[in-house]
């Protein structure tokens, strides 16, 4: 389920409103993740939301470190190098896999945020009419050039957790 909705997508698009939903909703399904994966940040519809996802965050990080360290003495068991390895390698991928999750979590909008929902909105809208116009990989025949001011420099001022 999208967080802008289709006629604000299709307005966006200039398309009639009966043009089939089915050929918008999963590319702006698209859009939104990219968009919310761009800047670091899980979205969520409300204020309400963010908060029920913040306050499941400690629990979800003491799973992970459970299975981590599960993992790891599992891992520890194994003879071989190669497989001990890999298996300490995979362990260690699912439980940075979790922080991230939390990350993202603690540093999630709302659609409710109004300093930053419109940003995330436009930068979304703006790589949803690039996934609408470009349906290949390949362009013949023209000359495609990347606009100056595209959706990362609309969605840039939203990141997080972009280190030193």
């Amino acid at each position: 389920m999208s967080l802008i909705d289709l006629p604000t997508a299709k307005a966006h698009l200039r398309l009639e409103s009966d043009y089939p939903d089915d050929q918008v909703q999963g590319k702006l399904d698209a859009a939104e993740k990219a968009a919310a994966q761009f800047i670091n940040r899980r979205v969520f519809v409300d204020a309400a939301s963010l908060s029920a996802a913040i306050l499941a965050v400690p629990a979800s990080l003491t799973a992970a470190g459970a299975a981590y360290a599960d993992a790891i003495t599992a891992a520890d068991a194994i003879e071989d190098h190669g497989a001990r390895c890999a298996a300490r390698d995979y362990a260690c991928e699912a439980y940075r896999q979790a922080r991230t999750a939390a990350w993202e979590t603690y540093a999630g909008i709302s659609k409710e945020d109004v300093e930053r929902w419109p940003l995330f909105e436009a930068g979304a809208l703006l790589i949803l009419g690039h996934l609408f116009e470009n349906r290949q990989d390949v362009v013949t025949g023209v000359t495609a050039t990347q606009m100056p001011n595209g959706s990362g420099y609309v969605l840039f001022p939203l990141r997080a957790g972009l280190g030193v």
